[in-house]
């Protein structure tokens, strides 16, 4: 049997990054399949040329998120029979394919109703949003298990305990060159640091001046380098962190905001020594590059968000603020858990975990 199997998980750069595993898990469980995937523009280009991975599908169905609506100036190679704008022209090409399988990722109702609409014999996704009946199969979601734990449970059904395995990118050859040439641009004697500053929520952000004063801190006592990526109207952020430095005219950095794709940045990344990190989707991607990756924490859960890696550390103060997590889903006047995280204890713990030299 060769069974057809289609894989639901349309959104977030950090979300597609987790799904390379159970990609990898569910190769493993049918190993005569062959897979298609539905994602979304721009950060399910993660997914292209996934050796797992039959067909990948886009679908855009997003409003607002800058960094998808920001990198759609960026030229991708998407054949239009590929990509769908609704959700009803989706279903109506996906039908014809028939598939044995579908496993819907994302938790909302629509998700469940698409796969629905595609007709798969088998739908297996979370018991969210009173949608079970439009699944054969409806697995419980745990809102405090780490999200890739929550997408290898869907795999229960077919093989307990799935393999936790560290996300992967594939990375084509022109796109490890032009990471070459512009890492290329750095000494290669001294530390290279990425710097990712931006978040889709502002509440996850760092202080711009604690940035400033972090990098001061790295150049003063290791003369490292840094390499800023992003959406394009992430570059003034960078921009407003240098503004607050003492070095701007003495260390090197490279500010590349809007001029890479999020797959030349996973090349970039594997050339780094280190990435210091805000809660966001590129923390995932330097920890699949599998370079040492710090991830700054205040409202958000590690536990639920970490970026799975060999070489993962959470930074988040030491005593939790009673208002903590909130998950960003209230509004605050403060933001105190992200203002209270100094950058000498950011430098600390970098020391006491990495051996910078």
């Amino acid at each position: 049997m060769n069974p057809k199997i289609l894989i639901l998980r349309y959104r977030f750069i950090g979300d597609t990054v987790l799904t390379t595993p159970f990609i990898k898990n569910v190769k493993e469980i049918f190993p005569d399949s062959k897979i298609d995937v539905v994602v979304s523009p721009n950060s399910g280009e993660l997914i292209e040329g996934n050796p797992h991975v039959n067909k990948v599908y886009y679908l855009d169905t997003t409003k607002f998120h800058k960094y998808e609506q920001s990198r759609r100036d960026v030229a991708r190679n998407v054949s239009p029979a590929n990509e769908f704008t609704s959700f009803f022209s989706c279903a109506k090409i996906l039908r014809k394919e028939k598939y044995d399988l579908i496993f819907v990722l994302k938790r909302s109702l629509s998700s469940a109703f698409l796969a629905f609409l595609i007709g798969g014999k088998e739908r297996v996704g979370f018991n969210t949003e009173t949608r079970s009946f439009l699944l054969t199969k409806s697995i419980p979601y745990d809102k405090n298990l780490h999200e890739l734990d929550n997408f290898l449970n869907c795999l229960n059904p077919y093989k307990k305990n799935p393999k936790r395995y560290t996300p992967e990118i594939f990375p084509t050859s022109e796109e490890k060159k032009k990471a070459k040439e512009l890492i290329s641009l750095f000494d290669p004697f001294k530390p290279k640091i990425l710097i990712h500053a931006s978040s889709a929520h502002p509440y996850k952000m760092w202080p711009k001046r604690y940035f400033a004063n972090l990098m001061d801190m790295l150049y003063e006592k290791y003369k490292a380098q840094f390499l800023f990526t992003g959406a394009e109207i992430d570059k003034e952020i960078y921009e407003n962190i240098l503004r607050f430095s003492r070095y701007t005219d003495k260390f090197k950095y490279i500010n590349l905001c809007g001029k890479t794709t999020i797959r030349e940045c996973y090349a970039l990344y594997e050339n780094m020594h280190l990435a210091i990190c805000v809660d966001s989707g590129n923390s995932h991607l330097a920890a699949a590059a599998g370079i040492p990756t710090y991830v700054l924490y205040g409202p958000t859960r590690p536990e639920k968000w970490l970026p799975v890696g060999e070489k993962v550390f959470p930074l988040k103060l030491e005593q939790n603020l009673p208002c903590q997590p909130c998950d960003v889903k209230v509004i605050c006047s403060h933001v105190s858990c992200m203002k209270l995280l100094k950058p000498e204890y950011v430098l600390n713990q970098l020391e006491h975990t990495f051996l910078l030299s």
